[in-house]
């Protein structure tokens, strides 16, 4: 029995050793981001590992974005793609409903826990009592998630929780990176709520409602906006009513977004001590990577200081009607 047992064990041996291994080694993901800010959350998470590709590049607008027949190939390669929503990326609409089943996407503004503010569907928002009665808690979610730090701490612990589950062999290094990322945010929102804090009762008019995200996680109060699409002019009635409100309520500064031209803020603000700023709230002319969130986080904050510090540069302009 002995040398069967002998030959048995040698066969035995020889199927452990020459049978296929299983692939254990990690994986390298091919990962997409739609738009600049959420591209340097998830370059942060990622580190060194995988390719990580930027879908709206340059200062491009993602709500006019058209999918290239290059971003479809993209697409279809990628192990994944973090964007924010259907409603804002609206180019990945219908290529998301066509091949949902073969396409690993992301929607944050959609994942649980984050915080959705409803859209303000008026052009003056100021909270006077007499003025409190039409909320805008049935409106449509407003998208600009990632300029709440607290959206951004979740964001990356979904891309952490993402990334372990489709390259778990490198789950630890996602982990340790998503937990530096936050730990780093906890303290940039630290320092800009500090640098913030003694402008929280100075009333601002806003180009465009972009930054109510921005606005409420520090303490801002911004009382109107003179467009409430960028696509829309305003009308001659909107722009009395808010150069009256800017006036009443001592508005000491207008935040537009890249491309905007001081020239309907000269009319609406004229005979106040306001002044004028851009604020970024995409990075459009950041070049993209980890810094980019930060930075950009950062600049705008510093924006708004600045925009204190220009009071009135529309006094000059007490005539115009």
């Amino acid at each position: 029995m002995k040398p069967m047992c002998k030959i048995l064990l040698t066969v035995f041996l020889a199927g452990v050793f020459l049978s296929p291994i299983p692939d254990t080694r990690a994986k390298d993901l091919k990962v997409i981001a739609t738009i600049k800010p959420l591209h340097s959350l998830v370059a942060n998470v990622m580190g060194n590992r995988g390719k990580l590709d930027l879908m709206v590049k340059g200062g491009l607008d993602p709500h006019i974005y058209r999918l290239r027949p290059s971003n479809i190939r993209q697409l279809y390669k990628a192990d994944v793609i973090f964007y924010i929503d259907p409603n804002m990326e609206i180019f990945l609409k219908r290529i998301l409903a066509r091949d949902s089943a073969h396409l690993v996407a992301i929607p944050m503004a959609r994942q649980k826990g984050i915080n959705l503010i409803p859209y303000r569907s008026r052009k003056i928002w100021y909270s006077d009592r007499e003025n409190s009665q039409r909320p805008d808690k049935g409106n449509k979610p407003d998208l600009h998630i990632w300029l709440d730090p607290a959206n951004a701490r979740r964001m990356v612990r979904i891309i952490e929780e993402t990334l372990s589950s489709l390259d778990p062999g490198h789950s630890l290094t996602y982990i340790r990176n998503a937990d530096a990322t936050i730990a780093r945010l906890y303290r940039m929102e630290e320092d800009i709520r500090e640098k913030l804090r003694p402008l929280r009762h100075k009333p601002m008019i806003v180009y465009h409602d972009a930054f109510q995200y921005f606005e409420k996680a520090f303490g801002l109060k911004s009382i109107g906006a003179i467009l409430l699409k960028s696509d829309q002019m305003p009308s001659v009635k909107h722009i009395n009513m808010l150069k009256k409100l800017a006036r009443d309520k001592k508005a000491t500064c207008v935040l537009a977004m890249p491309g905007a031209h001081p020239r309907i803020a000269t009319v609406v603000m004229s005979g106040t001590k306001a002044g004028f700023a851009i604020v970024d709230p995409l990075g459009l002319y950041q070049d993209k990577g980890p810094e980019l969130y930060f930075s950009m986080m950062e600049e705008m904050a510093q924006s708004i200081v600045d925009c204190q510090d220009r009071g009135g540069m529309f006094e000059d302009f007490n005539n115009l009607k």
